[in-house]
């Protein structure tokens, strides 16, 4: 038996020469190879220390549902600490409550994590996801019309309407409006942080990155160069002798285009469901989001938050190379690898 008062501080000083099965006021380490079970998986990330305080408000919530419960590991990536947990079922109201906790740390309950050995690919929304803006918005407030189109943007990151038509009603305020905004807001394009490192980690294990966003391609091309990103998709926003004219030009990359894209890639590049992402914050994200694998709310509005599987609320975009590291620690413990 191992006392759990003997565990404490970080998770990372824990001796995890063998899986921890947990049972009331104690635990045990897992005899023989492999895990028990894994049914289900959970992981807890922290963007500081991860310590017994957390692992202990876990167990206690997972108690509420009488899930067995096997400590697998823990890990660092991207600067932020990791422990990944394996359950003998899955649990929807366990995962639920996760996402609403009142801790300082991101947790998840899935069914299964993607196998990084193999090829995947994540797709991202854009703004307030890969950049921590609205770049339409930055471009109202140069153009001085930012009420106007923030009043526009929320309502359709919301779900109260239709992205299409609200598309369109914001890309009609700026016609007359100087289209040297862009320039600004593209010299000061802010890339929300861990981004790179996303990027890194899904090269690393063969993964590809992509981008399918409501906003504008200007943007998406400059990170798609700046990262070698292997997809983008985006909007143009037509523009006569230097000036908006408040149109589109093409179709709109609406949350059925997101959706498609999702469902191009993985056909292009041979990648089962369940290793493909999808990341986004919006009610435009959600199609997207509910066909992938593992699909990611991050600090997102409240109906996203509600329905994706996945929400990450303190965490940047750091949580996706640690989904990944918990996943690949995860196929360690298997037989045979």
């Amino acid at each position: 038996m191992t006392d759990l008062n003997s565990l404490s501080g970080s998770v990372l000083d824990w001796d995890l020469s063998a899986p921890l099965l947990w049972s009331g006021a104690v635990c045990r380490p897992v005899t023989g190879s492999g895990l028990p079970f894994q049914a289900a998986v959970s992981v807890l990330l922290s963007p500081g220390v991860l310590g017994r305080k957390h692992v202990d408000l876990f167990l206690q919530e997972a108690g509420k549902y009488a899930l067995e419960t096997v400590m697998a590991g823990h890990f660092t990536e991207s600067g932020i600490q990791g422990a990944v947990f394996v359950h003998d079922r899955f649990d929807s109201e366990f995962a639920h409550s996760l996402k609403f906790a009142s801790w300082d740390i991101d947790a998840l309950h899935v069914g299964s994590l993607p196998d990084p050995r193999t090829p995947g690919v994540i797709l991202l929304d854009m703004d307030a996801t890969c950049v921590r803006c609205e770049c339409i918005d930055e471009m109202a407030k140069l153009a001085g019309i930012g009420d106007q189109v923030s009043a526009v943007t929320a309502l359709a990151m919301q779900g109260h309407l239709e992205f299409q038509e609200s598309f369109r009603r914001r890309i009609a305020l700026f016609a007359g409006k100087s289209a040297a905004v862009m320039d600004e807001v593209e010299r000061n394009l802010p890339v929300m942080p861990g981004f790179g490192e996303m990027v890194a980690k899904a090269k690393a294990c063969s993964w590809r990155v992509a981008i399918a966003s409501g906003g504008f391609d200007r943007f998406v091309g400059k990170l798609q160069r700046e990262y070698g990103l292997d997809y983008v998709t985006a909007n143009s926003i037509e523009e006569k002798d230097g000036l908006f004219t408040g149109r589109v030009l093409g179709r709109i990359v609406d949350s059925r285009v997101k959706a498609d894209t999702l469902l191009m890639l993985r056909e292009k590049y041979g990648i089962p469901v369940r290793n493909s992402m999808a990341v986004g914050d919006g009610a435009n994200d959600l199609p997207m989001i509910s066909l992938a694998g593992t699909g990611v709310a991050i600090h997102a509005k409240p109906v996203v938050q509600e329905k994706a599987p996945v929400a990450i609320r303190f965490m940047d975009l750091q949580a996706v190379p640690a989904l990944l590291e918990a996943a690949l620690l995860l196929t360690r413990l298997q037989p045979g690898s």
